[in-house]
């Protein structure tokens, strides 16, 4: 009996032992598992840094933004956005920041002369560039927008809004202007400086924009400062214009025109899109008389016209004798 009883306790011992030795493979095996490697540290404070923040990136990265200054725009982060406008326009580039704390919101443009060619345009509130077409306009709550007045092809640029975080966070706008070419053209198309009309007859200038939507548009005609579109003192004034998607053609006729027409005239299709030239009315007058006694030829009438033409032919005539008429021998004489 005791025989028995000293084996069952043996065997109940075993098992214990053996469901304890279990038990702890089993703990062992399960704090294993959740053990993690200790960060590493360095003497180096920045160092210590980037290893803090690569032990943490994977584990709080969709939280990142939210800790510090920010875009609103995230899609816009790391990826240049395209902006086209019309020269003429005035316009303002956004840039929506969240939770910007103590940092500062700065505007640089990125010359196409080279990648380091910046020009530094406002920092915080202030405007830091000369040209008084640049302007900080801030919009609450939050965006630090850029406005540009009066837009040239020269402001063609890349522009960046930055935080001033470590290292800066920025987004890029691509700025392409669209600058409408406004011209008084010839007959055959060629831009004109100035142009000569005599006296009582009638004064006709063709004027062509493009690369400008006109489906709604006006092409004005100035004479000086006075605009002739609508002009009903003056009579015989007539002004026609066919407005396209990417254009307009527009021409000016005045009828019975006299001295008191000439001057500057101008096709515009607003203030800072136009195109001028010098008309001259002339009354028999030479250009050396118009330009004060310079040496010029004069302007041909009807009857100088007819002049030259019968010389011309006089002289054709002379020539053609001259070659059929027949040789005579010369005989040489001796004394």
């Amino acid at each position: 009996h005791q025989h028995n009883t000293a084996k069952s306790q043996a065997i109940i011992t075993a098992a214990t032992g053996g469901t304890a030795g279990r038990q702890r493979g089993s703990a062992k095996k399960v704090e294993s598992k959740y053990i993690l490697p200790k960060p590493q540290k360095t003497d180096a404070p920045m160092l210590n840094y980037i290893f803090d923040t690569f032990s943490t990136a994977n584990k709080h990265h969709h939280h990142d933004q939210r800790y510090g200054p920010h875009f609103e725009d995230v899609q816009r982060v790391g990826q240049p956005t395209n902006m086209t406008v019309q020269a003429g326009s005035s316009i303002h580039l956004n840039c929506r920041i969240s939770l910007l704390q103590d940092k500062t919101v700065s505007w640089v443009r990125r010359n196409a002369l080279g990648e380091n060619a910046l020009d530094l345009l406002t920092v915080g509130l202030h405007t830091y560039t000369g040209d008084k077409r640049y302007k900080m306009e801030f919009q609450y709550p939050n965006n630090w927008r850029l406005k540009i007045t009066n837009v040239k092809k020269d402001d063609e640029a890349m522009y960046e809004c930055q935080i001033s975080t470590h290292p800066p966070r920025v987004i890029q706008i691509n700025l392409f202007v669209n600058a409408p070419k406004v011209m008084i053209v010839d007959e055959f198309g060629d831009p004109l400086q100035e142009k000569y009309y005599e006296i009582d007859s009638t004064l006709q200038l063709s004027c062509v924009v493009r690369n400008v939507a006109m489906a709604t548009s006006v092409v004005y005609w100035k004479h000086g400062v006075d605009v002739l579109n609508y002009d009903v003192t003056r009579g015989g004034i007539s002004v026609k214009t066919e407005l396209m998607d990417d254009g307009a053609n527009s021409t000016l006729s005045i009828a019975k025109i006299n001295k008191s027409d000439s001057g500057n005239y101008t096709c515009a299709i607003s203030d800072f899109q136009n195109f001028t030239i010098v008309v001259h009315i002339l009354n028999g007058e030479s250009f050396a008389e118009l330009h004060h006694g310079a040496a010029a030829p004069t302007v041909p009438s009807a009857f100088h016209q007819q002049l030259v033409v019968h010389c011309a032919l006089l002289s054709l005539l002379l020539l053609l004798l001259l070659l059929h008429a027949p040789h005579q021998p010369y005989t040489l004489v001796h004394r």
